[in-house]
């Protein structure tokens, strides 16, 4: 009987519980699996939105639970998870979800045709990713915040907010992650902040905020990662820092710290050496020595404390650092001598870069380094005068730069061992001798990736041959090389972009075969030995910018084909012993910014289409060649041109007053720069292979060169013609102008009453 009993107890109280689901499945709060209430809140979401007829396309149905971005709870149907990420949802909302009463995950980030002008959620939320959704007209977003004391993370990236805001008690002390970062806050880190006790991750990277680090920063004993750099902060970086021993992570890179880190990173006593694996302090004003006891941090793998003013030498315990990978103490007042102790057991090593410092490498050449490295960068450090025999075992260089190293030796040929792998090499201005290295091909998992080999200025000699190079960018300027130039070349080196073989004792012709080298994009052979005719192959380049054929024996015409270069930036074929008329297809350079020609023996009228087609025209250069007749009035249109120069002709003439129009000298304007690189620069910190304008222009009676201040040389000179009449008054209004040689010619009447508006001038030559 009580076993009978018992059993219809039983099934009682399971029909009850049946009873009670289905009321409550049926019932006006429950459609099918999504909760009416919130289901309607999600509709009004949608129909704030822009186009919001087609925005979320699968939000129809009354299953909510099965909208893109909806996640339910499988129990009772209550909407927990709402991720919208990339959802290309736009519009300018009052979001307010307080409905979504067990909402715990809201991701609305990468939207940022998004923007929210008022916020409400629910206190059940813990997760928020508002990052790259306008929030700047939300003023309030911290008092909301503050309200939801379940928070645990919170990313506000890039929201263009710029009211920190202010609260007196916080409430969202649960939280582990704050985001702060890419705003634009114009403000000090708030108190507010330092009483969130559980933070684990805290990124206030360019947010745009000042003032100092406080001391109150060792109240956050849980915090792993601080990433606060690219802002303005300054002082002292707080000794209390020290105590903060969950501290994986430390970013101040590009502020305005200053004093010695002694105090924080030199004090035995701190826990943060157990924990600190990563410490970036780029590009502040940091002073000192480097604290010593460094070499206890045993868990450090990245340490950047390059761009700063500490001073002398590089402690010894460095060498203790066995978990290092990458070391970085460029661009510093550092001295004294390195020796393989510093380097002794640093078995992970990859990344080592001490360049810009006063350095001195005295490395036993029997030693046998621990580790493989990946990226060496030792420029304007002492490495010399013998070629580093440790460099021997380094089978994984792909980045080796030793410029100004004091290296005066042959490369070895062990070098070509360990060349595969290489993509990057500097080692110009050093006094490198013998013949050029021998690369192998280059051995690599990616496919565009391509080689840079930088040996300008030293003394190499001998014979180029393309057997010496796979390479895209090559600058092998200012040697002792000779002989020719390979015919080959193009099949050697079918990617090259900056062939720079100037400054050389080169002979022969320009081998027609460069024409083939689509990729080219920067040209310069200039101050050798070359002649004959230019090649008249051009027009298949279409990204070449510069050529340099200047100071050579070239002899003939201008080939037509040049003109087909519509990208061509800077044109210098000058002191050579080129002869005709400047070619007309040469209009068709509306890009051409310098237009050197000087020293040749040119003739004719100056084409009067320079000024018309040619607007981009900075530099004009025709001097010392035969051009006859008058200046054409169409180079007044040139507004962009600073140097103007018909010296050494037979031109006549009088000076055209519109002269006067020259803007660029007028306004004395210095926009832009004259450097030109090449398009690809994949390497971040890797130097720039570059070509730099240049000019020569005779100043108080002496031939100058102007390379890096060519951008603020204004200057006109038309000596040596024979131009009649007076000097126009309108040439007065150029007040930039530096330098006006008007001698040797056949001017009369009075020097202008008004020619104290030249400003700026410091030549004139009248004589």
């Amino acid at each position: 009987m009580g076993t009978s009993t018992a059993s219809i107890v039983e099934i009682l109280a399971l029909l009850i519980l049946l009873q009670s689901v289905s009321s409550f499945c049926n019932g006006d709060n429950f459609n099918g699996s999504c909760i009416k209430t919130e289901r309607e809140a999600l509709v009004k979401f949608k129909s704030s939105l822009v186009d919001n007829s087609n925005s979320l396309p699968s939000w129809v149905g009354d299953d909510c639970c099965r909208w893109h971005g909806v996640n339910c709870d499988d129990i009772n149907g209550h909407v927990v998870k709402l991720v919208l990420s990339r959802a290309s949802i736009m519009g300018n909302i009052s979001l307010h979800l307080g409905n979504l009463s067990n909402l715990q995950n809201l991701d609305l980030s990468w939207n940022p045709s998004l923007a929210i002008h008022s916020l409400h959620f629910p206190s059940s939320l813990k997760y928020l990713n508002l990052s790259f959704v306008l929030l700047d007209k939300c003023d309030n977003w911290l008092q909301t915040i503050n309200m939801l004391p379940s928070l645990l993370e919170l990313e506000l990236w890039n929201c263009e907010l710029s009211i920190i805001g202010d609260v007196s008690h916080v409430n969202f002390t649960s939280l582990e992650v704050l985001d702060l970062g890419l705003n634009n806050f114009h403000s000090t880190i708030p108190s507010w902040l330092y009483n969130i006790t559980n933070l684990r991750h805290l990124d206030l990277y360019s947010g745009a905020f000042r003032g100092s680090l406080a001391t109150d920063i060792s109240n956050l004993k849980s915090l792993a990662s601080l990433s606060a750099g690219f802002n303005s902060l300054e002082g002292n970086i707080p000794n209390t820092l020290n105590r903060l021993c969950n501290l994986i992570e430390l970013d101040l890179d590009y502020n305005k710290f200053s004093g010695e880190i002694s105090g924080t990173f030199g004090n035995s006593s701190g826990c943060i050496k157990n924990s600190l694996e990563n410490l970036y302090l780029l590009n502040n004003s940091f002073s000192g020595s480097i604290p010593d006891n460094l070499g206890q941090f045993k868990r450090l793998k990245f340490l950047s404390l390059s761009k700063n003013s500490f001073w002398g030498s590089i402690p010894v315990s460095i060498g203790q650092l066995y978990n290092l990978e990458t070391l970085n103490f460029s661009k510093n007042s550092l001295h004294g001598k390195v020796s393989e102790l510093h380097l002794l057991n640093l078995r992970s090593l990859i990344g080592l870069s001490m360049d810009g410092n006063s350095l001195v490498f005295d490395i036993d050449p029997e030693w046998i380094p621990p580790f493989q490295l990946s990226s060496i960068d030792l420029s304007s450090c002492e490495e010399g005068p013998s070629f580093p025999q440790w460099l021997k075992t380094q089978k994984s260089i792909r980045f080796l730069e030793m410029s100004n190293a004091s290296i005066s030796d042959n490369i070895p040929d062990w070098f070509e061992n360990i060349s595969s792998n290489i993509v990057g090499l500097v080692l110009s201005y050093n006094q490198l001798f013998g013949t050029l290295p021998t690369f192998r091909k280059l051995n690599t998992p990616y496919p565009n990736e391509y080689r840079i080999i930088l040996l300008k200025s030293n003394q190499f000699d001998g014979f180029l041959t393309c057997s010496h190079f796979d390479a895209t960018i090559l600058d092998i300027s200012n040697n002792l090389l000779h002989g020719q130039i390979p015919q080959n070349l193009s099949e050697m080196m079918p990617r090259l972009r900056l062939l720079s073989l100037s400054n050389n004792y080169l002979n022969g012709t320009v081998p027609a075969t460069l024409c083939r080298i689509e990729s080219l994009q920067i040209l310069d052979l200039s101050n050798n030995h070359l002649s004959g005719r230019i090649p008249s192959c051009w027009g298949n380049l279409p990204s070449l910018t510069v050529i340099d054929f200047s100071s050579n024996m070239l002899s003939g015409d201008v080939p037509m084909s040049l003109g087909s270069q519509e990208s061509l930036v800077s044109l210098h074929l000058q002191n050579n012993t080129l002869q005709g008329k400047i070619p007309m297809s040469l209009r068709n350079l509306e890009s051409l910014e310098t237009l050197d020609l000087s020293m040749n023996s040119f003739d004719g009228f100056i084409p009067w289409w320079i000024g018309e087609s040619l607007s981009s025209l900075k530099v004009l250069s025709v001097h010392s060649n035969k051009f006859e007749g008058e200046i054409p009035l169409q180079l007044c249109y040139l507004a962009s041109l600073r140097i103007l120069n018909l010296a050494n002709n037979v031109m006549t003439g009088t000076i055209p007053n519109c002269f006067g129009n020259f803007t660029a000298i007028a306004m004395h304007e210095q926009k832009g720069h004259w450097d030109y690189y090449t398009t690809a620069e994949p390497y971040v910190g890797f130097v720039r292979a570059s070509y730099g304008e240049n000019v020569q222009v005779y100043v108080k009676g002496i031939e100058l060169e102007y390379t890096r201040t060519l951008l603020f040389l204004y200057s006109i000179d038309l000596s040596g013609n024979n131009f009649v009449g007076e000097i126009p008054q309108e040439l007065m209004n150029l007040s930039g102008l530096q330098n006006l040689n008007l001698s040797t010619n056949k001017l009369d009447g009075h020097i202008p009453r008004n020619i104290g508006k030249l400003s700026s001038l410091e030549s004139l030559d009248l004589s």
